[in-house]
């Protein structure tokens, strides 16, 4: 299990961030993109745990108990600040609530076992939220359909995408609902496999892709990857620190990450 903490956060201004799966790249033209725009809301979030990589406090200081390689935290920075392309504030997204995930559409069995397991890797990963499936009510609609159905679906797809999402996020930064859509046609299992960790992993708040490494699920390239590289898992625990608060720019969350 990895760090955890404490983040309570208020706000009044919403904004947006989408990705998709498509646009360039191998197979059926698959990789991933983002872009941005803004929308208004209100909403109050408050999120509390602890654990792993947690901190260790001594009478004067409280410093992490784990230091991350420099590969852990360049890569972190690449894909944690900011949409891929679109601009958007390079800021921390994330999450400050447990997550809830409503599925809905067509998928078939493996589809679902993929969907469990994302969320096994990554309640394994996190701590300082839980991400669970429920019938309804939930902040995140994960939609299985064919493409062609997308925009009928969220209105700001963007053609052609085999996976996609779309982010609301209040004026601190704490998301507050996201809609995911994953094609159920164009796709072999193995890549729509892909494609849901892809999706569910980005709309927790890492939103941009890279080309730095090829077994990473932020590959910008077209891969099947169906696991988390090492680097990957140190991202994803990296962004969900307690210490790693939602608006923080790059230097304020190095600075927090290395407890200066």
């Amino acid at each position: 299990m990895s760090a955890a903490g404490r983040i309570v956060a208020t706000a009044l201004v919403a904004a947006l961030v989408l990705s998709a799966c498509g646009d360039g790249g191998g197979l059926l033209s698959t990789t991933t993109s983002t872009a941005s725009t803004t929308t208004t809301t209100t909403t109050t979030i408050a999120a509390t745990t602890t654990t792993r990589a947690a901190a260790t406090t001594s009478s004067t200081s409280t410093t992490l108990a784990v230091t991350y390689p420099q590969a852990a935290l360049d890569y972190f920075v690449e894909i944690a600040f900011g949409p891929e392309f679109g601009g958007g504030p390079q800021e921390i997204r994330k999450w400050t609530q447990d997550v809830e995930i409503v599925v809905h559409g067509d998928p078939n069995a493996e589809d679902l076992a993929t969907l469990d397991d994302v969320i096994a890797d990554l309640n394994e990963i996190i701590d300082t939220i839980e991400i669970r499936i429920v019938e309804s009510g939930g902040q995140v609609d994960l939609h299985f359909a064919p493409e062609p159905e997308f925009e009928a679906i969220e209105p700001n797809y963007v053609p052609v995408n085999m996976g996609f999402f779309w982010v609301w996020w209040d004026g601190l930064g704490n998301i507050t609902r996201t809609r995911v859509l994953v094609s159920t046609t164009g796709l072999t299992q193995e890549a729509r496999n892909h494609v849901i960790r892809e999706e569910v992993t980005q709309q927790l708040g890492l939103m941009s892709d890279s080309f730095s490494y090829e077994e990473s699920m932020f590959y910008q390239g077209w891969t099947t990857t169906q696991e988390y590289s090492t680097l990957d898992e140190l991202v994803i625990e990296l962004l969900y620190l307690p210490e790693i608060e939602v608006g923080m720019a790059v230097d304020q969350a190095l600075d927090a990450i290395d407890g200066s």
